[in-house]
Formats: C-alpha cells, structure tokens, sequence
C-alpha cells in the first residue's frame, strides 16, 4: 500500500483510475495454509516492487517507505508518525467543502458515483436482510464523511440512523448545516444522528451499533497498522462476519485496464468482489 500525506495532488494524466468496490469478510474458520506453499512469484513480485513517493523519491520496497516516514519500530516514531497524518489532515484544510472539494476537482463524477454505489447496497441489503431490511432499523456509520455526500445522497434512505466520522471540522460543519431539517428533508424515521470530529485512526466504534460501516476513499490516509487496527476496533457489530464493511477505493495503475470480452457485460466486470 502506497501513500503519503495527500500534500500535493496526484495527476489524473499520469494515472490511470479503475473504480473497485470492495467487501471485507473475516473467515469464519480459516484454513492452514498448505504444508511446503510458496507464495507465487507473480504476487511476491507486487509486494516487493520499487516505487515512487508523490515527491519523486524512490524506494525499493513499502517497508522501506514505512521506515523513511514513521521509523524502524513496530509502532513507528510517534512524531513522525503524528506528523504523517497532520500532513494529510491540513492538506483538506485548504479545500472547500463543496461536491467538487471533496472530489478533487472531479464533481462531475459525483451521479455515476452514488448509482455505482446504489447498486452495490442494494445488493447487499438484499443478501444479508430479509425484505431488504426495510423492517428492520437499520444503523450505518460513514467514515471519512466529509461534507456528507454519501449519507445525504444514499446513506440516509437506506438506513434509519447514520453517524458521520470526518476528522476535517468545516467539512463536518457543512455535512452537519446540509443534513438539518431546514435543508434537508429528513424524518425522525431517517436521520443523521451523531457528527464525530475524529480521525478514523483514533476511532472505536461502539459495539454492536452497526449494521453496515462505509468506508469510501479515506483508508488509504491510515498507515498499515492502523489500517489493521481499525478493522480489529470495528468488528464487534451485530454478529460479524454476518454484516460487513464495506470499502470503495480506486485501483491506481501506469496501464489501461484490461480489454473486457464483448460476452461479459459491464455488470459483470465490475461487480463488487469479496475478500475472505
């Protein structure tokens, strides 16, 4: 996982974006691995190619970026580790909280965005709820928020109460004033309930509260071990594996994407995948 503090923006001519929609389950009985396996040379490849940093550094490997921005231990060097997400954190400071804010400039993607996601939920409700869970109370967290694009576009009417997690204060602020009745239409039935100015790294969510916790384009900005860290903090909700979290994130790659079969539609090649 490569990432440093988003201080400077990464130009959209040079990478190429493929949205991917993930969903992590916990295995509910993991197995060994098999006696004498190695991990496949294409695979061990990925994890231990040279990369570059936003500022045009090289590295050999991840750890080796690791060590350059939060040290040698485990837990890394808290100053510099303090600073990482400062870095982050200030950069989106700086940026308005408006649709294309929040989306780098790209705001025009923001209906493609919500549909995509539309259909993905729904699928999800469907498989994991009887009726779709429409008569069931139905509680989401959204993390990295913002200024509540998601809950105020898709959240909202699926679930009954959702918190909003953004650790950005006039992002929060905006999502909040968007989100009251007066602008809003919004019941007792459907609602915003709880506004967290925090960072997802320094987040436990309650127990049991969720039935559903969203993460769209913000767990990149967490170091690895946080990264770990948090899904082990948010797993006691309502009986996990049985509901999910669910992860949309963008695939950066150098190449265009594969040709897809004229047989396959293009349902079936984006279809959300399941990581056991």
């Amino acid at each position: 996982m490569w990432k440093r503090p988003i201080s400077k923006a990464v130009s959209p001519q040079t990478l190429q974006q493929c949205p991917v929609t993930l969903i992590l389950q916990p295995p509910p009985n993991p197995k060994p691995p098999r006696k004498n396996y190695k991990t496949p040379k294409a695979r061990r490849t990925v994890m231990e190619a040279a990369g570059f940093d936003s500022d045009g550094r090289e590295f050999k490997n991840a750890q080796e970026m690791w060590r350059e921005q939060i040290g040698d231990a485990d837990e890394g060097d808290n100053h510099k580790k303090t600073q990482w997400y400062r870095e982050g954190v200030a950069y989106w400071e700086g940026v308005e909280a408006s649709v294309d804010g929040v989306l780098g400039g790209f705001g025009q993607v923001n209906e493609a965005d919500v549909k995509g996601s539309e259909v993905f939920l729904n699928t999800l409700l469907h498989e994991r709820f009887d009726g779709g869970g429409r008569n069931q109370h139905l509680v989401a967290l959204d993390c990295g928020s913002g200024i509540g694009r998601i809950t105020k576009n898709l959240l909202i009417r699926y679930f009954n109460e959702v918190d909003l997690l953004e650790p950005v204060s006039h992002f929060l602020d905006a999502a909040r004033e968007s989100l009251s009745q007066e602008y809003f239409v919004s019941s007792d039935a459907h609602k915003a309930t709880n506004f967290y100015c925090v960072s997802l790294q320094e987040f436990t969510p309650d127990a049991g509260r969720y039935n559903v916790i969203w993460i769209q384009w913000c767990i990149g900005h967490l170091t690895d071990d946080d990264f770990v860290s948090f899904f082990k903090r948010a797993k006691d909700q309502k009986g996990l594996p049985e509901e999910l979290f669910a992860v949309k994130m963008y695939a950066l790659t150098t190449e265009g994407p594969n040709k897809v079969l004229k047989t396959r539609s293009k349902a079936q090649a984006n279809r959300p995948g399941i990581i056991k």
